[in-house]
């Protein structure tokens, strides 16, 4: 049997294992489903508040008028800043080892039963705290002698305008309530650990990914934006409390948060997608760093606390899901339709639409006064937005992993000169047509042309290892004023090398480079003892967007035209010959 029949029987072999266990699995997961579906029981959460009993209903204020403690701020005697208090009496058959549970939000209280202070919530003093708790959920213990009484929260709103309430409240087993809350918030926690994992994993694949030539750190953006939105998600959840008791670090958390997400949204998607216009990364950077530094500046005069300047964030956040949705409709609009159908850029549309309206949704619900968890959608569309880039990257991550180090000494043979390690006329070229794909969203390109004079002159009279040692040198001046004015440079023959730059004002640019490199070729010759002169010839030619017709190659041409008028003032100068 030969080596093709041996692997043959062997893939036969592993195709019969393969289906041997899917069938096992299947089993095992219908075996699982048969058992929970028959003998389905109560929750542990459920026996432990079994008898608990709602109290949200039958609150009075002084008066004796009914009040509705979910909308405290809306009670037309409740006047912010001013302390109000609402009563609700107590059962008669009130049972040892019975709670009053409730959450409350933006307001100061203290829980008393026939007037002796019963509870109040532990007060950290900071200026770094906002002035409320923010989500707070308590548990105020009860005794059987409290039957009958009556119960009064004395409270004062923080903010004005500001949405305050006291809600979930029941009468029964703190440790029955804790575990429902946990039991409710268990698959949004779990998404927000799922997601920070997910974040924390992209960043960590961008440093294999950009072991290319030509960087790009989509992936640590990505990470930082699903961090960014986490940290806020894992906040609003109100779960964190359990942890640390300490519900207004919480609440300056998710404040903060919200001020986060703009900049490596707006990075990432400049590195996905780019922008035509080269200033809107520094634009929405530079507002949403104003945003935050006046926000803090506010914050910490007393002035108004992250939470009141909250409507900032919000706008920064719009102008942020703005520019998410137009990078998609551009890019659809640009390739078209039917270049749009690979799985994969499909997945990635969906993934953001599905993001940037799960956030619409939220913010909706939180100006329409929405109490509850006001990041529900956002958890939502953030999994998906997670799950559809992730399988869109995941063979590009694996396949940097997996060539990361061989790609890179690859790209050294294949695309760098050998005698000067600058680029080559491979990787001139293949960079040309890349730009030729890109001109049209690009402020400007310009090509620069480079000949190293004498060199024949050099050769002949001093040897070809002398001559070699003018060309380093040649390519040295070349490349660092190129650089300099973030350009790349290449040698594409024997004494010719070429710039690119790209972006705005390359024009202008191009006149530094050729200051520059002057420059530097006076110094080296004003050293004596040197073993030649240095003498190169340019010329650059920009490409004209108002050209329907234009070509990068015609660019090339028109600068090589200019350096070899170039070369003949030179030479016409000096009275030698190259």
């Amino acid at each position: 049997m030969n080596i093709t029949e041996t692997e043959a029987a062997s893939t036969k072999k592993n195709r019969i294992y393969n289906i041997i266990y899917a069938i096992m699995v299947v089993f095992f997961i219908l075996m699982l489903i048969w058992a929970a579906v028959g003998n389905r029981g109560q929750s542990p959460a459920a026996l432990l508040s079994e008898g608990n009993i709602a109290f949200d209903e039958g609150w009075y204020l002084e008066d004796g008028s009914a009040a509705d403690v979910g909308h405290l701020s809306k009670i037309p005697s409740v006047v912010p800043y001013q302390e109000q208090s609402v009563y609700h009496r107590l059962p008669d058959d009130l049972e040892e080892g019975i709670s009053l549970c409730f959450r409350s939000k933006n307001i100061d209280y203290q829980v008393y039963v026939d007037g002796e202070l019963r509870y109040e919530p532990v007060r950290r003093e900071s200026r770094v705290y906002n002035k409320s708790y923010g989500n707070r959920w308590n548990y105020v213990p009860l005794y059987r002698s409290d039957a009958g009484k009556v119960l009064e929260v004395r409270f004062h709103t923080v903010y004005e305008g500001g949405r305050a309430c006291v809600d979930h409240l029941y009468l029964g087993s703190a440790a029955g309530e804790i575990v429902g809350t946990f039991s409710s918030k268990a698959v949004a926690f779990s998404t927000c650990l799922l997601i920070l994992f997910v974040g924390l994993l992209l960043i960590v694949a961008d440093i294999p990914a950009n072991m290319q030539m030509h960087k790009n750190h989509e992936l640590l953006y990505l990470g930082l934006f699903a961090i960014s939105i986490v940290v806020w998600c894992l906040a609003e959840t109100s779960l964190l409390q359990f942890f640390t008791d300490d519900s207004r670090l919480i609440q300056l958390m998710s404040c903060c948060a919200l001020s986060m997400i703009p900049i490596p949204l707006v990075l990432y998607l400049d590195a996905a997608f780019g922008f035509k216009g080269r200033t809107v990364v520094p634009i929405v950077c530079g507002l949403s760093a104003a945003e935050f530094v006046v926000c803090t500046v506010l914050h910490f005069t007393g002035v108004m606390d992250y939470h009141e300047t909250l409507i900032l964030s919000h706008i920064m956040l719009a102008i942020s899901v703005f520019l998410l949705l137009y990078s998609i409709l551009n890019k659809v609009f640009r390739e078209g339709i039917g270049r749009m159908r690979n799985v994969y850029k499909v997945l990635r549309i969906i993934g953001f639409v599905g993001l940037s309206f799960a956030a619409l949704i939220d913010i909706i619900r939180y100006y329409r006064g929405s109490t509850n968890d006001n990041a529900m959608f956002v958890r939502i569309g953030l999994l998906i937005f997670i799950l559809c880039y992730g399988s869109s990257s995941l063979e590009r991550v694996i396949n940097a992993v997996k060539l990361g180090v061989q790609s890179e000494f690859v790209s050294q043979l294949a695309y760098r000169d050998g005698l000067t390690g600058i680029g080559n006329r491979t990787a001139f070229q293949e960079r040309l047509m890349e730009l030729e794909k890109e001109k049209q969203q690009l402020p400007g390109i310009a090509i620069m042309m480079f000949d190293v004079n004498d060199l024949k002159l050099v050769n002949d009279n001093l040897g070809h290892q002398k001559g070699d040692e003018l060309l380093v040198c040649s390519a040295e001046i070349i490349k660092t004023a190129v650089e300099s004015m973030e350009g790349t440079c290449y040698r594409i023959g024997g004494d010719e090398f070429v710039g690119i730059l790209c972006g705005e004002d390359v024009a202008g640019r191009c006149e530094k480079v050729v200051t520059c490199f002057t420059k530097a070729m006076a110094d080296y010759n004003a050293v004596k003892g040197q073993p030649f002169h240095i003498s190169i010839a340019s010329g650059y030619a920009v490409y004209d967007k108002l050209q329907e017709n234009e070509v990068l190659m015609d660019v090339y041409q028109q600068a090589d035209v200019r350096m070899y008028e170039n070369k003949k003032i030179i030479k016409a100068k000096k009275g030698s010959y190259s």
